[in-house]
C-alpha cells in the first residue's frame, strides 16, 4: 500500500468507479457531481485557524487535490463545508459537526480514567463503575441527563469522517499522539474505538485507508460491469 500523500489521478479514478457502478446497474450517468469541489489553500488555512489545529497532511492534501467530500469508506465521507461563516463536517443534511480540539483524543482503554478525572474535577467521587457505560450515570448526576458532556468528551480531538452503515462510523484523529490515524466505532452508548489496519496489521492513515477502499471498489465495479446489469 502506498504510504505517500500524493493524490494524482485519484479524483478521476473515483469518478470513473462511480460511473462504472451506474452503468452496471443500467442507470444513466450520475445526476450530481460525484465529488465536492476541492478546497483552496486559503480555505484550508481558514479551517485550521478556526480550530487552532493543523489537519493531518494526508487529509489536508486530499481536500486540496480530490475533494471536500464524496464517496468513501464505506458509503460516503462527511463533507467539510463552510456554513454561516463557520467550517464543520456535514453528513447528508445534518447540521455541521464541529471539531473540539481542546484536548487530545482519548483511546478506548484510557477513557474510564479520563471520566474519573473529569468527575473528580467537578467535585464528584464516582460510584461503582458500570460494566457497559463506565461512569455515565455519574455524568448524568453532575452534568445533566442529556449525556451531552459525556459524548462530547468521548469524541474530543477527532472528527466523524465517514458512515459505514448499520451504526458503524469512522473517525479521523486530529489531536493527540495518534494524530492522523483512523478509528472504527459502533455508535452505541460506550463503544470501543478500534484502529483501522491493513492486511499486515499496520495502522492506516487517511491516505492508505482511502486508497485501500478505492482499489477494492474499483475491482468490484469492474466485476459488476463485466457481468452486465443482469435481468431487469
Amino acid at each position: 500500500m502506498d504510504t505517500q500523500t500524493g493524490w494524482s489521478g485519484v479524483r478521476e479514478r473515483v469518478i470513473a468507479m462511480v460511473e462504472a457502478q451506474y452503468r452496471a446497474r443500467g442507470w444513466g450517468p450520475p445526476q450530481h457531481p460525484v465529488l465536492e469541489p476541492v478546497l483552496t489553500a486559503a480555505e484550508i488555512a481558514e479551517v485550521e485557524a478556526q480550530y487552532g489545529v493543523e489537519l493531518p497532511k494526508e487529509y489536508r492534501t486530499f481536500l486540496a487535490e480530490v475533494g471536500a467530500g464524496g464517496p468513501g469508506p464505506e458509503f460516503e465521507l462527511t463533507s467539510l463545508r463552510r456554513v454561516d461563516g463557520k467550517w464543520g463536517w456535514v453528513w447528508e443534511d445534518s447540521d455541521p459537526i464541529p471539531l473540539d480540539p481542546s484536548e487530545p483524543f482519548v483511546e478506548t482503554e484510557e477513557w474510564a480514567d479520563q471520566q474519573l478525572a473529569t468527575l473528580r474535577a467537578a467535585g464528584c467521587e464516582p460510584a461503582t463503575r458500570d460494566e457497559d457505560d463506565d461512569y455515565l450515570d455519574d455524568y448524568r448526576k453532575v452534568f445533566g441527563a442529556a449525556d451531552r458532556v459525556w459524548h462530547e468528551q468521548r469524541d474530543r480531538g477527532a472528527i466523524l469522517i465517514s458512515d459505514s452503515g448499520c451504526g458503524m462510523t469512522s473517525w479521523l484523529i486530529i489531536v493527540g499522539p495518534h494524530r492522523g490515524e483512523l478509528r472504527d466505532r459502533n455508535v452505541g452508548t460506550n463503544p470501543a474505538y478500534i484502529p483501522f489496519v491493513d492486511v499486515h496489521g499496520t495502522r492506516h492513515n487517511f491516505h492508505t485507508w482511502y486508497l485501500e477502499w478505492l482499489e477494492r471498489s474499483e475491482r468490484e465495479a469492474l466485476g459488476s460491469w463485466d457481468d452486465g446489469p443482469g435481468p431487469q
